[in-house]
């Protein structure tokens, strides 16, 4: 699903927020770096997997970091098999993280699957170069976002980190609906995705991972 955003990202309208997002494999190599990484920050260098993203060449639909505001990192919690999203805002230098389930995934959890964040993004960012201004030699400032929906039980993060990625792209997450119909929101993803293959038969939905 966050290829089929990307693209409509990519040619978003003027009124959207500029935004491209990562893939699920961008924190999955984070987190299994990072310990790595904690003991030599030479362990990613340019030419590292990680280093490709925000040159926007590592995914379909990718933009380059320079001409975005935003950049949505989905994050999975595997010892929780939970999904977080991230929403790391490029000019305030900061994360956004959205948790649709903090009853029962607790702040500390939360705060600790994303901490790598705080730490390889900024290195990433350094290595490349690609922003239009100097990046800050210092980690991330990060927020959990609390007056958001949640979900009622353990098995909707999925279907709430895409909509919260999409209520922020349309800059109108104070306006996302406390409550929704999660089975609905899943069959309209489904049907955009059906449609966007039906109309475009020269691309498949195979390149997600990519």
């Amino acid at each position: 699903m966050f290829y089929f955003m990307r693209m409509r990202m990519k040619f978003s309208s003027p009124n959207d927020v500029r935004a491209t997002s990562t893939d699920c494999l961008f924190d999955f190599k984070i987190r299994s770096i990072f310990d790595q990484f904690t003991k030599d920050v030479n362990a990613i260098d340019k030419h590292h997997a990680l280093a490709l993203y925000q040159t926007g060449k590592k995914l379909w639909f990718g933009s380059n970091w320079r001409e975005v505001d935003h950049v949505f990192i989905p994050i999975f919690m595997d010892k929780r098999a939970h999904w977080i999203l991230a929403d790391f805002d490029i000019s305030k230098w900061h994360l956004d993280v959205y948790n649709s389930y903090f009853k029962t995934i607790r702040d500390v959890a939360v705060l600790a699957a994303v901490d790598p964040l705080h730490y390889i993004l900024p290195h990433i960012l350094r290595l490349s170069s690609v922003l239009k201004f100097t990046t800050p030699d210092r980690p991330l400032t990060c927020s959990l976002c609390k007056d958001i929906p949640q979900q009622t039980n353990g098995g909707d993060c999925g279907i709430f980190v895409i909509k919260y990625a999409e209520y922020i792209y349309q800059n109108k997450i104070m306006e996302m609906p406390k409550q929704f119909d999660t089975h609905m929101a899943r069959y309209n993803t489904a049907v955009q995705l059906y449609k966007y293959a039906i109309e475009q038969p020269d691309l498949t939905l195979s390149g997600t991972s990519k």
